[in-house]
């Protein structure tokens, strides 16, 4: 009966579980953290005026925390302070009791939040399969896709969710209750749609299969941990319900009927075809999550099942059997997915509970398929050079002493070539083939400097009013409130949305109406103190290309209308007599100025 050569003594040094060999592989996978986390300090610090796309929502009016008056009577401040959660409040607003600017304390946070999750990456795959080459991988591969989407980076709750989800995970195979249980109440008060992923893994692992039937769990520190979770999620739900300031949630007959919800718009959801269940960016509503946040590395985790069935490698007998964890995940994720699409808007969108547990198994498998991998080519490179013959003295001496010696040496080669390639790519795929990776989110607006410092020196009680892109950023900048925005106009909460959907269409009215009467009428109403334009705000194709607007009919119908026909409209007739600030891109009005205009009229 013939055996199957042990591996090769260079390859046997990178899979061997030794103490050494663990430290080493952690270090490199700390090390791959460190790198990605500096490469986006240098986007986060790469200006004056940088914010994170996401912080712009619920990091500005943190401001709050430095100076009570900031943002006085602000829908869009109390409106993200009321959904931020306990834990994230009470953090940052800690740090700024300790002198740490909350913008400041978004753009570093994540670089130690990628170093626990790199940490507890490499523990979780080390948990399944003790094997520190695959440990290495499995957080490499992490590493790339948290740094290739804006979760960590953003500073928000959600950056938050992978390091809490991984350390959940290694300490609940591990059996570390109290670990656990304390995990799922930061899971609570930082992050809670992990929540339920969690809890969920804890309920399923109650049950288990044993030949032939079902069992129950003997261990009773597990029910004991459920019984938590449960209590937890009733426990926030009744502290959440009694901060529902702007609700009800938006009903999915409301939603169906909004243009915010279809395809183009602010809220994007209710696509047609296929990509309703598959796209999980920008619609929410697959189970995907966007492509370049995969790598192609972790695509390779897909056949670890496939492979195990045809490997000869003998290191497939260290694979515990905690792997199941990583179908329990995909069952809880895919369960809550398909449940919160039952419960629309309830649980709040389908994608938050799968997108980012496929990225971790398919991280976890593909740690473990490209380790058996390495061992399997290994093993049969051995087999293939023992079958060479041996040289002869009777042969020629090129033939004896050179092809066939080089044939051997090339198939003694051909493994740790195939490691080195492949770290190759893992290491430098993205940094070099991908633009401006890590894909961090932060938006450079050096060029409008002039802009927000102006507002900036406005009394603190300023409201502007505009339709103008920067009105996104301009509270981040400037500590001052904008009447709408963009950024800030989610349609999740209707007693939220339709006041700023009624500042919009009211402000678009405004803008581009004829009748000096509206003009003077919306500045009273809302108090408004300037009036931001851009450069081409009244050019019909202003409005006409802005997907934004076009949600708001018949105004913006009515406002491009107004503009095709080439009459003036008020605002712009005060122009020349009301700007208090002017650059090519941007012209402000003293709000005060474009009433009393509109009133001689």
């Amino acid at each position: 009966m013939s055996t199957v050569s042990p591996p090769t003594p260079a390859f046997r040094l990178l899979i061997r579980p030794s103490r050494r060999n663990l430290i080493i592989a952690l270090s490199l996978s700390l090390a791959f953290a460190i790198i990605y986390g500096i490469l986006a300090l240098q986007q986060a610090f790469g200006g004056e005026y940088v914010v994170q796309d996401d912080a712009r929502q619920h990091i500005f009016w943190m401001q709050r925390y430095l100076d009570p008056g900031a943002f006085p009577n602000d829908l869009i401040a109390d409106y993200f302070q009321s959904a931020a959660p306990l834990g994230y409040d009470l953090l940052y607003r800690t740090l700024a009791r300790l002198g740490l600017e909350p913008h400041l304390v978004a753009r570093v946070l994540p670089f130690f939040l990628g170093l626990i999750a790199a940490g507890y990456g490499f523990f979780l795959c080390f948990e399944i399969f003790p094997v520190p080459l695959a440990a290495f991988i499995t957080s490499a591969i992490l590493n790339q896709g948290l740094w290739g989407s804006d979760e960590i980076s953003s500073g928000t709750p959600r950056a938050f969710l992978y390091p809490l989800f991984l350390a959940f995970s290694y300490y609940l195979i591990r059996r570390s209750y109290g670990a656990c249980g304390l995990l799922l109440i930061l899971q609570a008060v930082l992050y809670p749609p992990i929540l339920l992923i969690s809890v969920g893994l804890i309920l399923l692992r109650l049950v288990r299969w044993e030949p032939g039937k079902l069992a129950w769990s003997p261990h009773r520190a597990e029910y004991l941990l459920g019984g938590l979770g449960i209590a937890t999620i009733l426990g926030l739900k009744w502290y959440t319900d009694g901060l529902s300031d702007f609700g009800p949630m938006v009903s999915v007959a409301q939603a169906r009927s909004l243009p915010e919800f279809q395809a183009g718009g602010r809220n994007a959801f209710f696509v047609p075809g296929v990509l309703y269940w598959l796209h999980g960016y920008p619609w929410r509503s697959g189970f995907l999550h966007r492509a370049f946040a995969i790598p192609v590395t972790a695509v390779f985790g897909i056949f670890l099942p496939l492979f195990l069935a045809h490997t000869q490698s003998p290191l497939k007998r260290q694979i515990r059997p905690e792997i199941r964890v990583l179908w329990q995940m995909l069952l809880v994720s895919f369960g809550l997915f398909f449940l919160a699409h039952l419960l629309l808007f309830t649980l709040h969108l389908p994608s938050r509970y799968t997108s980012h547990t496929i990225r971790v198994v398919l991280a976890v498998a593909a740690g473990i398929f490209f380790t058996l991998l390495f061992d399997d080519v290994t093993l049969r490179c051995q087999t293939w050079r023992r079958s060479l013959p041996a040289p002869a003295a009777s042969r020629p001496g090129f033939v004896r002493g050179g092809l066939n010696q080089l044939i051997r040496n090339g198939l003694r080669l051909v493994p740790i070539g195939l490691v080195t390639v492949f770290f190759g790519v893992t290491a430098f795929y993205y940094p070099l083939l991908l633009q401006n990776y890590p894909k961090a989110g932060y938006l450079n607006f050096d060029d409008a400097a002039p802009l927000y410092e102006f507002v900036a020196d406005q009394p603190q009680d300023t409201l502007t009013a505009s339709l103008s892109k920067q009105a996104d950023s301009l509270p981040s900048f400037t500590g001052r409130s904008v009447l709408v925005s963009r950024e800030h106009a989610l349609a999740y909460h209707t007693g939220y949305y339709d006041q700023m959907r009624q500042r919009v269409e009211a402000l678009i009215q405004a803008q581009y109406t004829l009748d000096p009467a509206q003009v003077s009428a919306f500045i009273d109403q809302y108090d408004i103190d300037l009036w931001l334009l851009d450069a081409a705000a009244f050019e019909a194709n202003y409005l006409a290309k802005n997907r934004w607007l076009r949600q708001f009919q018949p105004m913006t119908a009515a406002a491009i209308a107004t503009l095709s026909q080439s009459a003036v409209p008020v605002v712009q007739q005060s122009i020349e007599a009301c700007t208090i600030f002017q650059t090519p891109q941007w012209t402000v009005l003293d709000a005060t100025c474009v009433g009393a205009w509109a009133g001689q009229l």
